[in-house]
């Protein structure tokens, strides 16, 4: 019995333990594959962060 007809019928039997088993596996994949797309597709320059004093102020209206 190959792969494909295992995940079928543990599908039918169970789905919830497949679809988690599912999840599990973009959990683990995703670490892995979205650095080198966000490094590909930055943009050079990270933005600077506001100071806290001007964010108080721009709520204030001071």
């Amino acid at each position: 019995m190959g792969f494909s007809a295992s995940l079928r019928r543990m599908i039918v039997q169970d789905p919830a333990v497949a679809f988690s088993c599912i999840l599990a596996g973009i959990g683990i994949t995703l670490p892995i594959v979205v650095p080198p797309i966000r490094d590909a597709l930055s943009s050079g320059e990270p933005v600077q962060q506001p100071k806290i004093s001007e964010v108080v102020s721009g709520m204030t209206g001071k």
